[in-house]
């Protein structure tokens, strides 16, 4: 009896072990379906906010939360690009890392990598090998950004601005050539249809500047509501839009217009880059028009008397009597018109972004916070007619001057609104997004 008793109990509780281990599987079988069901039901509700409210804020981050989820599980395909921005005050790598949209098929900015080294590769035009060095800096912060798995087959581009324009041709050369081996053996994919290092075109970087702000402010899709883009470098400025009035079209002027393919269609763009207006180079030209038989300065753009060099131009500067934002603004306006910019009218009812010295130059005035945001014409006058009679100021004056007189001769007034920016979205306002773009677009191509 007693080994009955054993018996008997000993199989109620693997019954019950059995039962229990059952009710286990039950419930993870039951979750597994669960989940699958809730990612169905965020796709099928994704799909409809989509296609039914594509524009609505909720639509948005509906979207957003969801790709979001699936991304974080691996489920989305990824992209990576890498751009070298050698510029005239300093060369930037950019890497970015995007996943495709499940709903659009477009590419979704997650991930930005923004780090700078100066001075520019310009300014090692007689010791190539050190500006290669800091090529090299540059990529193996990129590495330390991007999984290695990636770099097979991420882009890459090295491309040079206004700098290396203003340089003779055979030293521009000399440092390309030297730059070239350093990016092609970087591990990172060399793209064989664009060279991987070229002095760009002042098209192609006033068009990246346009596509990289219109893509943060999610326009790209909507010509008619797009922004104007004004870029203010060391060694060059551009302009670039859209334009929307036939009168546009009609009367500007021969190499302004260009027809270049935009989600698939055949789009008209007004761009136009102006060397020599950039900060550090129309800041040269406002001094330099006021030289003296001895060889130094005396500008009415200054309050106190500075040294200055600029691509090994070294000059001494003195203030000059009767000097102020008038004077100094009159300096300005004869180096604008000496580069015949042509004013657009359209502009003037356009919404236009900002960037670059921009926002660089209004942020140290204490104009605008360092998030950025809106400013007039005359916020920008204002502050150049303070820092143009204050004695401690050193190039305020001569640069919010000149950058007023740059926005009038858009033919802006002084109730005109910009929008300035460094990042929008935390993503930096750089010509080097649409440059990435791009490289990702013609590496999908067949």
């Amino acid at each position: 009896r007693d080994i009955m008793d054993l018996r008997r109990r000993r199989s109620n509780s693997t019954e019950r072990k059995i039962k229990d281990t059952g009710l286990r599987v039950s419930g993870e079988k039951r979750r597994i379906p669960g989940s699958i069901l809730y990612l169905a039901v965020g796709l099928s509700v994704g799909i409809f906010l989509l296609v039914t409210f594509p524009k609505h804020p909720l639509s948005r981050s509906v979207i957003w939360n969801l790709e979001h989820q699936l991304n974080s599980l691996d489920l989305l395909e990824k992209k990576h690009a890498v751009v070298i921005d050698a510029g005239s005050t300093g060369s930037r790598v950019l890497a970015f890392s995007f996943h495709r949209s499940l709903f659009s098929s477009e590419l979704v900015l997650k991930d930005e990598l923004w780090h700078q080294i100066k001075p520019g590769l310009s300014s090692f035009a007689d010791r190539p090998d050190e500006g290669g060095n800091t090529i090299i800096q540059l990529i193996d912060t990129a590495k330390s950004r991007i999984p290695e798995k990636y770099w097979s087959s991420t882009p890459i581009s090295l491309k040079a601005t206004a700098g290396l324009r203003l340089l003779p041709a055979e030293k521009a050369d000399l440092l390309l050539s030297n730059v070239i081996d350093v990016v092609r053996n970087s591990g990172f994919h060399d793209s064989h249809g664009d060279p991987v290092v070229e002095i760009m075109s002042d098209l192609n970087e006033g068009i990246f500047g346009w596509v990289t702000v219109n893509f943060l402010l999610d326009r790209l899709t909507s010509p008619d509501e797009s922004a104007v883009a004004l870029d203010l470098g060391g060694g060059s400025t551009q302009i670039s839009f859209i334009p929307s009035w036939g009168s546009t079209l009609q009367e500007t002027p021969d190499g302004f217009l260009h027809s270049r393919e935009l989600q698939g269609v055949h789009t008209n763009f007004y761009t136009h880059s102006y060397l020599g207006l950039g900060l550090m180079s129309a800041r040269k030209s406002i001094v330099q028009a006021s030289r003296l038989h001895t060889g130094d300065y005396s500008s009415p753009c200054f309050t106190k008397a500075t040294d200055w060099s600029h691509q090994g131009d070294q000059m001494k500067i003195k203030p000059k009597d009767g000097a102020g934002f008038r004077a100094c603004r009159s300096v300005a306006d004869s180096v604008i018109t000496a580069k015949n910019l042509h004013t657009p009218a359209e502009i003037g009812s356009r919404s236009i972004v900002a960037f670059s010295y921009f926002y660089d130059r209004a942020v140290e005035s204490n104009i605008l916070p360092q998030s950025g945001g809106q400013l007039t014409l005359n916020q920008y006058k204002q502050a150049a007619e303070k820092a143009c009679v204050d004695p401690e100021a050193s190039f305020q004056c001569i640069d919010l001057t000149f950058i007023y007189s740059l926005l009038s001769s858009y033919g802006l007034q002084d109730s005109s609104e910009v929008s300035v920016y460094k990042q929008i979205d935390g993503h930096e306002t750089s010509w080097a997004l649409g440059a990435a773009l791009d490289l990702l677009h013609k590496q999908s191509l067949p």
